[in-house]
């Protein structure tokens, strides 16, 4: 160890609230582009510039540490989607709406987010959280209660409602560049116009089919 490191590794001793986000920051980041197993305590330390110690001192464990790094990213987004699904002043429609903006809008400003969801998926155990378990029941008992009151089709499960879109939403942004051939019209093909694809479609899908001789519905 140099004498400069033993000087920054002294003086984040006295500052535990920076080491913290230090320690966090980095661990986002290599969690992302390597994934959990891939990723050593020991290189957590080296890019955060802080001792393995420090790390076991906030975090415990290096299992601890993902989870906080996981739970930092997914708080935002949390409030932000509680705050729609709770909103009984609008539709169940417009709730679903709401909320799929909000999910796309969420990966859009966190690009590391969906390369976790990625990384946790092929790592057992990782990625799920309380809070995620919470959203997604949430989700289902509004689309439930929309079918019931008629303004969301009710021949299909209020979970597939919801794993639809999460789906649809997720995927774009895990696959688009693989999917997408390398001459694609970028312009045309943005995430603007993919998320203007998945309202249309999506919302018109879960509509309740019109009797017939009743008006097209406008979504």
């Amino acid at each position: 160890m140099t004498g400069e490191q033993g000087k920054t590794m002294t003086k984040r001793r006295y500052d535990p609230d920076a080491s913290r986000l230090d320690i966090l920051d980095a661990a986002e980041e290599l969690f992302a582009y390597k994934g959990y197993g891939e990723v050593s305590t020991a290189a957590i330390a080296k890019a955060a510039k802080v001792s393995q110690s420090q790390i076991h001192y906030h975090f415990e464990t290096k299992r601890n540490l993902w989870e906080h790094v996981f739970q930092r990213l997914f708080e935002e987004y949390f409030s932000v989607q509680s705050e729609v699904l709770d909103n009984t002043e609008q539709s169940g429609l417009d709730r679903m709406e709401a909320s799929i903006r909000a999910y796309f809008s969420f990966f859009q400003v966190n690009p590391r987010f969906i390369k976790l969801m990625a990384r946790a998926h092929l790592e057992t155990g990782l990625g799920h959280t309380q809070q995620s378990g919470q959203l997604f029941s949430k989700g289902a008992e509004v689309v439930a209660r929309s079918q019931e009151a008629g303004t969301i089709r009710n021949d299909v499960p209020p979970e597939f409602v919801v794993v639809g879109f999460l789906s649809m939403v997720s995927q774009w942004f895990q696959m688009r560049s693989k999917h997408l051939p390398p001459q694609a019209d970028y312009g045309k093909l943005s995430d603007d116009a993919y998320l203007d694809f998945i309202l249309k479609v999506y919302l018109q899908g879960i509509t309740p089919p019109q009797e017939s001789g009743s008006d097209a519905l406008n979504v």
